[in-house]
C-alpha cells in the first residue's frame, strides 16, 4: 500500500505544480511537471495491481527523467516555433544520451534554484537539495531504517516539488550577482 500512496501523493504534488504553472502561463514548466507526474500516475496504478503497465511506467519515468527538470528550469513558452522545436529535439536527445540529461539535470536544479528565479529563494534552494538527496542519498533500491527506498525517494521528491510550489517559482532569468552583472550607465 505504501508504494501506491507514495506514487499518489508525487502525482497530487505535480498536478498541483503543473495547474499553478498553467495559471502563470509557464507551459514548459508545466510539461515538466506533468512528466513527473504522468509517471508517478503510471507507478501507482502499476503497484495498486493493475496488469501492463511496468513497460509504461519505465517509459514515462526514463522520459520524465530526462526532461522534466530542463522543462521546470525553462518556465515559459517563449520564443518563436523554431526555438520551441529546437527545445523538443534537445528534450529526445536528453532522453537518449543518459550522460548528457544527468548534465542537464545538473544544470537545470542549478537554474531553478538560482536567487532572484523564484518569490522564496530558500524554498527552491531546499527543493533542490531534497531532489538531490533523494537520488544520490536514498535511491531506489533495497531498505534504508527498514523501508523500502523507493518509496522515500517518492516521497522526498513530493517533498522537493511541495517546497517548489512555496518557492513561487518564477520565469525571469538567472541573474549573477551584483559584482559580475553588467552594469548601463544612462548618458
Amino acid at each position: 500500500m505504501l508504494p501506491v500512496i507514495a506514487e499518489l501523493l508525487l502525482t497530487l504534488a505535480c498536478a498541483i505544480a503543473a495547474w499553478l504553472a498553467l495559471r502563470e502561463k509557464m507551459g514548459w514548466r508545466a510539461l515538466g511537471f506533468l512528466s513527473m507526474g504522468i509517471a508517478a500516475l503510471l507507478g501507482a496504478l502499476e503497484y495498486g495491481g493493475a496488469v501492463g503497465l511496468a513497460d509504461a511506467h519505465h517509459v514515462a519515468s526514463v522520459v520524465s527523467g530526462a526532461v522534466g527538470l530542463p522543462l521546470i528550469a525553462l518556465g515559459r513558452l517563449s520564443g518563436g516555433l523554431g526555438r520551441q522545436a529546437l527545445v523538443l529535439v534537445v528534450g529526445v536527445l536528453l532522453v537518449f544520451l543518459a550522460q548528457l540529461s544527468l548534465v542537464s539535470n545538473l544544470i537545470a536544479l542549478l537554474v531553478i534554484a538560482w536567487p532572484g528565479r523564484s518569490r522564496r529563494y530558500a524554498m527552491a534552494l531546499l527543493g533542490a537539495l531534497l531532489f538531490i538527496g533523494s537520488g544520490l542519498l536514498i535511491g531506489t533500491r533495497g531498505e534504508l531504517a527498514g523501508l523500502p527506498r523507493r518509496e522515500l525517494f517518492h516521497l522526498g521528491l513530493t517533498v522537493a516539488v511541495v517546497a517548489w510550489i512555496f518557492a513561487g517559482l518564477g520565469s525571469a532569468l538567472p541573474r549573477l550577482p551584483g559584482a559580475w552583472a553588467a552594469r548601463h550607465k544612462s548618458p
